[in-house]
């Protein structure tokens, strides 16, 4: 399907409503613009879609190597430690200029 439009002195062009309709897209919804050669690709802002694959996939490796989740507590003290190494990190490349 192709449409011819005109870009307006603000950049901003108009996307006929069937292209709107058939990619689900309303009002105030974000959409991506991807360059591509000589050729620019509108897709959909689908994030959410693609955070629910990620979840399966990361379910699906998990329950593969029979890894279990980190509790709370569990994953602060790694955040905590994380903290710690990288401030330790800082501070030996500091010493070394």
């Amino acid at each position: 399907m192709t449409y011819r439009t005109t870009l307006t002195r603000k950049g901003q062009m108009t996307m006929p409503a069937s292209f709107r309709k058939k990619l689900g897209i309303k009002p105030g919804e974000q959409l991506i613009v991807e360059m591509r050669g000589s050729s620019v690709v509108v897709k959909k802002n689908d994030w959410q879609k693609g955070l629910s694959e990620l979840h399966k996939k990361i379910a699906a490796h998990m329950k593969a190597h029979n890894l279990k989740p980190l509790s709370d507590s569990q994953l602060r003290k790694a955040r905590e430690q994380a903290w710690l190494d990288a401030a330790a990190h800082r501070v030996k490349r500091m010493k070394e200029t």
